[in-house]
Formats: structure tokens, C-alpha cells, sequence
């Protein structure tokens, strides 16, 4: 946004003016010589109002949803705050629009007044058709002066995110039973911090109880070996790789297919470790989906990366860096829409 003299506006109100001196000079009227010095007093009003205006007005944006899923209606919250008695029929803001995946962009213009000690709030609308994080700003804006003769431009700086996951709870395509072939053993002590079970009760130990379910610590205090009872236990873990490459419709929908596929073994307590390639990090990242959160989070992190075009290295690198699994499941666009494939390594 950028200062502007409109030079039209002025040079209609200098013929007004010239006009009302005649008008005066020529019937030498009281009403004519006191329109004279209004109108020679209000330009001066006018751009002393919109230059305090510019310094004391506040613009914040807010979405109040910070998390939303694709396809919903949601809202940003506009807030113009003038403290001043004083205000303007037109004030022009720019709103930066950017989904940080995919790198799209817009820009959208808005007009709102400014009234006169008062707060004004507008609510934006918004309906997301693709997933990704949305990055909104304002840089700034411009608000012009009673007569219209100049639009003052005063920068601000405040932004929101709004984080967009796919839609639906549990959507997948294809046998999941077949899917179940890319589980491969979870590797419990090789990842601190991530037990992929929930433990109802400690008791002592049995011939054929697994090493890694023994509680080390209060084993020692006892001097007898205990065990961790765990419930709803999987033994094994579901590899979903998401393959982030094609067009951006193409990778859409794949990540719609690979969040409905992740919830759905979640919720048969089925834990997933989700793997993407970053071409950023030149490395797959992973991620332990746990639960519903932990699947958003998962999410989140993956909208830091980019799609790429090359679809064909993604198994290539899969095998080359990560040739101990014997199995995983494929989530990928083909024959014209996102499936799930499981792909057994060598």
C-alpha cells in the first residue's frame, strides 16, 4: 500500500471553489463568503483528521479456529480500533493469502470504514478446498481523508495460520486386510520415548514374556523380575509411506487417502509410523501415530515440506535407505485417482 494524491479529487474541488467565488464576487452574498471560508477551512480539517487517524488506528487478523478440516467454511476476524473521535468513510486493506505446501498465493482487497471511537469487527469467510497450512497476512493499509483528495497508507504487520486436515474420520480404499501386510515388528527399544502400547497393571514375570515388556527399575528394587500387563498391545507396527509427488490436485488427494488410512488402523489400535520423503531435508522424516493428535501433529510437521515432480525415486530411495523393511504400504496417485499399494522389498 502506498500514499496516493488523487489528482482529479482535487482538481474538482478547486473548480467548486472558483465557483463559489464567483458566485460571490458577482452577487457579493453573506451565504457565498461564509461557504468560502468552510470550504477553505476543510481540506485543512480533513487531512489533520486522517493524518492522527493513520496513528493512532490498529488492524488485527485472528482466526479464531486455528484447526479446521478441508472443505468447511471458516473465518477470519478482522478488528479495526480507532480511539479517536474522528473517522473515514473508506479505509483499503490487502489481504496476503498463502498455502505454505503447495506455494499458492492471492491477494484480496478490502474496504471497511473506520467509525468514529469504536472498535468494527468483520468476519471474513472462508471455504478451504485443499489441505495445507494457510498463512494470512496484512502489510498494511490505506485510508483516505473526508474530501477524498489523498490516501494515506500506514503499515502493520500482523498474520494467522490456520492448519487445514484432511476431511473425514476414517476413509480408505482397498482391502485393509491386505494392507496388513506391510506391518513389520515395532522396534520399541530402539525408539526412546515412544511405547506403543498402554500398561493396566505391573505383575511378575512369566516363561515366555517378552524382554522388552520387563520394567527394568522396579525389578531391581524388588530383586525378582516384573513385567509391564499391557492391553490392546500390537506387537507390530503399519509403515505408511505418503508419496508427496505429482500435480498439487494429485498430492491433495493422497493426503486426504493417507489421513483417512492412518485413522482407521488408530482406531483398530494399530500403530503407524508415517514416513514421508523431504526434499528439503534430502532424508524420509517419520512420525509415530499414536492417536488422533499425534496424527495432526504428524500432519503439521509434513506441511513444512514441498511436493516434488519426481515420482519415480520415492521407492528407489525407500529401499536404498531403509532396505530393513520388508514391507510397507505405498500410499501414491495412480490410474487417475490416490491408492494404497503394499510394496515388499527384497
Amino acid at each position: 500500500m502506498k500514499t496516493r494524491i488523487h489528482i482529479t479529487r482535487i482538481i474538482a474541488y478547486l473548480v467548486q471553489y472558483a465557483l463559489v467565488f464567483f458566485l460571490f464576487w458577482f452577487l457579493r452574498a453573506h451565504f457565498f463568503l461564509m461557504l468560502l471560508v468552510i470550504m477553505s477551512v476543510v481540506p485543512f480539517l480533513s487531512l489533520g483528521a486522517v493524518f492522527l487517524l493513520r496513528r493512532f488506528v490498529q488492524v488485527s487478523l485472528i482466526a479464531p479456529e486455528r484447526e479446521q478440516n478441508r472443505d468447511e467454511l471458516g473465518y477470519l476476524r478482522l478488528t479495526v480500533k480507532n480511539p479517536l473521535w474522528l473517522f473515514s468513510f473508506d479505509a483499503n486493506l490487502i489481504l496476503r493469502s498463502e498455502n505454505c505446501f503447495y506455494g499458492d498465493t492471492g491477494t484480496t482487497r478490502i474496504s471497511v470504514p473506520i467509525q468514529m471511537h469504536a472498535t468494527y469487527e468483520k468476519m471474513i469467510p472462508i471455504r478451504y478446498s485443499m489441505n495445507g497450512m494457510y498463512r494470512y497476512r496484512m502489510d498494511g493499509f490505506a485510508m483516505r481523508d473526508l474530501l477524498g483528495v489523498v490516501s494515506l497508507a500506514k503499515k502493520v504487520k500482523t498474520e494467522t495460520e490456520v492448519v487445514i486436515y484432511p476431511a473425514g474420520e476414517g476413509t480408505q480404499t482397498g482391502d485393509m486386510t491386505d494392507l496388513s501386510k506391510g506391518m513389520t515388528e515395532s522396534e520399541e527399544t530402539q525408539k526412546k520415548g515412544h511405547d506403543f502400547s498402554d500398561v493396566s497393571d505391573v505383575r511378575e514375570y512369566i516363561p515366555g514374556d517378552k524382554l522388552m515388556s520387563i520394567h527394568w527399575k522396579l525389578s531391581a528394587k524388588r530383586d525378582i523380575l516384573m513385567v509391564k500387563d499391557r492391553v490392546s498391545m500390537s506387537d507390530q507396527q503399519m509403515v505408511i509411506l505418503a508419496e508427496l509427488s505429482g500435480e498439487d490436485t494429485q498430492v491433495d488427494q493422497v493426503l486426504s487417502l493417507t489421513f483417512g488410512v492412518c485413522s482407521s488402523f488408530v482406531q483398530e489400535q494399530i500403530y503407524v509410523r508415517l514416513m514421508w520423503w523431504s526434499e528439503g531435508r534430502y532424508s524420509f522424516e517419520e512420525r509415530q501415530i499414536l492417536n488422533r493428535e499425534s496424527l495432526k501433529r504428524a500432519f503439521s510437521d509434513l506441511y513444512y515440506d514441498k511436493p516434488y515432480t519426481d515420482t519415480e525415486k520415492t521407492k528407489d530411495l525407500m529401499r536404498s535407505i531403509h532396505p530393513e523393511l520388508t514391507a510397507y504400504v505405498h500410499v501414491c496417485y495412480r490410474n487417475g485417482e490416490a491408492d494404497a499399494e503394499v510394496v515388499e522389498q527384497d
